[in-house]
């Protein structure tokens, strides 16, 4: 798999890959739905994952164009629970090349 992007936010990496499937005009419309509800859901899935688990979760668009695939893993802190994605895969393109930490302004 190619690494695609390593520097953005993982919802702009997301939303360049919806862009690119779609194309810009529609792509941008698409994204401000898309992206949030595929974040929202992976944040819920990770808040109920056991701790030091990796968990995943798929996701495809309706028209079946897109099919995106969210690794993500619970880990302790010193404040609490960390979420973390540890992989995130679309069209059979790994989008990060290293894992980051799931932020609140993801979503």
């Amino acid at each position: 798999m190619k690494v695609v992007m390593s520097d953005n936010s993982i919802g702009q990496c997301i939303q360049n890959e919806i862009d690119r499937i779609y194309g810009i005009e529609y792509g941008k419309k698409t994204g401000k739905v898309l992206v949030p509800a595929f974040l929202g859901d992976f944040r819920k899935v990770l808040e109920n994952s056991t701790a030091g688990e990796v968990v995943s979760e798929e996701y495809m668009t309706e028209d079946k164009k897109m099919h995106l695939i969210l690794k993500g893993q619970k880990r302790l802190g010193a404040k609490g629970y960390v979420p973390f994605i540890v992989s995130c895969i679309c069209n059979d393109r790994e989008l990060l090349s290293s894992e980051v930490l799931f932020l609140e302004e993801m979503l």
